[in-house]
């Protein structure tokens, strides 16, 4: 290949990517266009169906990856979905922009897609959330869903990452009214929506802090929730060498599938992909997830850094990072904060809007 059709091919691809893009913020998203398949369809299905017995499914979040948000952009759109659930909580989302979100997604009023940039950048990873286009995508398709449910119906996105107002922070000291993300967590879930007559809720977070019998957030929950309540929903993203054997012990590798508990196989070892820390044996998968997600045998696409960051973001982010310069110092402060952190109880959650 010669070097000017080379050139002309990176040029075409760029085109092509930014016209994707400029897509994702202006066309509408249908339930064909977002579920690919028709085994996709199916599999979402299936996990919409676990809000019957389940006031929450937890299932791992996007830290780049590509198909577990094509997959929810599916979901979404599924009519069992749309029937049962009444909120997502995102952990891409900021929670200090709770207002912002509940305008575009639950009252559908014109946001511009540079107002939203703040949802994703001030929160405690804003160079990986930020950069990511699938995200933006996953909120389209959540907000065309809503245009075309009643007002009662709609589907609240809540931010379930930390909602620092980073306007009003100049030094350290600023920081302790503000919670950690997990902290907040355990107390938006049990004190705000377990509280919520109806409610169903999707929550879309690390796999790291969603595990039973884990270092996560869900053992936590588990004091104050029954822990039938807690549905945590263990994913597969592709197929990785050497694993096809162990996967087909769940279901058939070639295609996307959806298997609770009960249907493991006994006492076989379970994917690599489904264990988040050396603590956990694999032998014993139902002592840490209720359902396994496979999402194809397609290679998974890393998306990290897609978008670019402006310039006013990034001396943003070296305001931050001077003053984020001594981590034991910030862990200190933010800390001995703790006492100030929900003192706005119950009104530190902007209630549910009606809609329009």
């Amino acid at each position: 290949m010669n070097l000017r059709l080379l050139r002309s091919l990176v040029v075409a691809s760029a085109i092509a990517f930014s016209a994707h893009l400029a897509w994702i913020g202006r066309s509408p998203l249908s339930s064909a266009a977002l579920c690919t398949t028709a085994a996709v369809a199916a599999t979402a299905d299936a996990f919409a169906a676990t809000f019957a017995a389940h006031q929450f499914v937890f299932v791992g979040s996007t830290h780049g990856d590509a198909k577990i948000d094509e997959f929810l952009t599916c979901l979404v759109s599924r009519p069992t979905f749309k029937q049962r659930v009444t909120d997502i909580v995102a952990e891409w989302a900021s929670s200090g922009h709770q207002r912002l979100l509940d305008q575009y997604l639950f009252e559908l009023a014109p946001v511009s897609r540079d107002s939203l940039a703040p949802v994703w950048f001030d929160t405690d990873a804003p160079t990986l959330w930020t950069t990511l286009p699938q995200v933006r995508r996953f909120l389209e398709a959540l907000r065309e869903v809503n245009r075309n449910l009643p007002a009662t119906r709609r589907i609240r996105l809540l931010g379930g990452n930390e909602g620092i107002e980073w306007a009003k922070v100049r030094s350290p000291e600023d920081l302790a009214p503000y919670p950690f993300k997990t902290n907040f967590m355990v107390h938006l879930i049990p004190e705000h929506l377990a509280r919520t007559p109806g409610n169903r809720t999707l929550v879309v977070y690390g796999d790291g802090h969603i595990r039973h019998d884990g270092r996560g957030f869900v053992s936590e929950l588990e004091s104050t929730i029954d822990r039938s309540q807690l549905f945590v929903v263990g994913t597969i993203r592709d197929l990785h060498g050497g694993e096809r054997d162990r996967v087909a012990r769940f279901g058939d590798p070639a295609r996307p599938f959806f298997v609770e508990a009960p249907h493991f196989p006994a006492g076989a070892p379970s994917p690599s992909a489904l264990r988040t820390s050396a603590e956990e044996r694999p032998d014993r998968l139902a002592d840490y997830v209720d359902a396994v997600l496979y999402l194809g045998p397609e290679p998974d696409r890393d998306l990290r850094g897609s978008l670019p960051l402006s310039t006013a973001q990034q001396n943003e982010l070296a305001r931050r990072g001077a003053i984020l310069s001594d981590p034991q110092r910030v862990m200190r402060v933010r800390y001995s904060g703790r006492a100030q952190w929900f003192r706005a109880h119950p009104n530190d959650l902007p209630p549910r809007p009606q809609g329009r």
